[in-house]
């Protein structure tokens, strides 16, 4: 993976934390902590929802995923979190899955240093509840979300995979100099997880990575046959460096 060239051998020097965390569930202004010099914004664009009311088993899209490094942080930022619209923070931008959109969310072309689609949802039949397209599922650091598989008229179909599970892509800002080492054990939503938090810092970021899923499926897509009458806002997580 690939580093930003820090001196790795400089942070917690006298015993103080290496990092901590924010986490956004909405707009606003994220102000950097005391002491910290860096920050990685990710930002998880928001979870498409069931299409228009004539299409009621289609399955909504995927959310995107967009990552942004800074190592020089202004006094504070703006925070943007929307349904059908750009979530970003920090240079991070994801265009979200559509309200009443099969389609998945991506990370803009520019910009950011990584991202990734959300996949699209699978087609249903409207003759049986039973037979609800397959749900997509989101962007992540393991690459784009996979496509719900479509139903064969008698059963819902398939789950979209989550991107090259377990393992982060290549050209993501490397957190091994940190001690964080995320799991993708969270289905659909893409938000990474930390187990085995012991640390003051890891167990903030443990339960900051557990709202940002928000009931585990922030960036995927929703189901067919859900009731649901639009997409739903993203979550943007930033971990912040001394």
């Amino acid at each position: 993976m690939t580093s930003f060239g820090y001196n790795v051998l400089g942070f917690g020097v006298g015993g103080g934390p290496l990092y901590t965390s924010q986490v956004f569930t909405s707009s606003g202004t994220y102000t950097p902590s005391d002491g910290v010099t860096s920050a990685l914004f990710m930002v998880f664009g928001a979870r498409g929802s069931q299409p228009t009311s004539g299409d009621v088993a289609n399955a909504g899209g995927g959310g995107g995923y967009a990552e942004k490094y800074v190592s020089s942080l202004s006094s504070s930022y703006s925070v943007t979190l929307t349904a059908a619209s750009t979530s970003s923070v920090g240079g991070a931008r994801v265009f979200s899955s559509p309200n009443n959109s099969r389609s998945g969310g991506y990370g803009y072309p520019s910009g950011n240093d990584f991202s990734a689609n959300g996949g699209t949802g699978g087609i249903g039949s409207n003759f049986s509840v039973n037979a609800a397209g397959g749900t997509a599922a989101g962007g992540s650091r393991c690459g784009d979300g996979g496509n719900g598989g479509n139903s064969d008229g008698n059963s819902r179909g398939t789950s979209g995979a989550i991107g090259n599970s377990g393992n982060e892509v290549s050209g993501v800002f490397d957190l091994s100099p940190y001690l964080i080492t995320f799991e993708y054990t969270r289905g659909t939503s893409g938000v990474p997880v930390l187990n085995n938090a012991f640390t003051d810092e890891e167990v903030t970021l443990a339960s900051h990575c557990d709202t940002a899923a928000t009931n585990n499926n922030t960036n995927g897509g929703i189901p067919g046959w859900t009731g649901v009458p639009g997409g739903y806002i993203g979550t943007a997580l930033i971990i912040e460096f001394f």
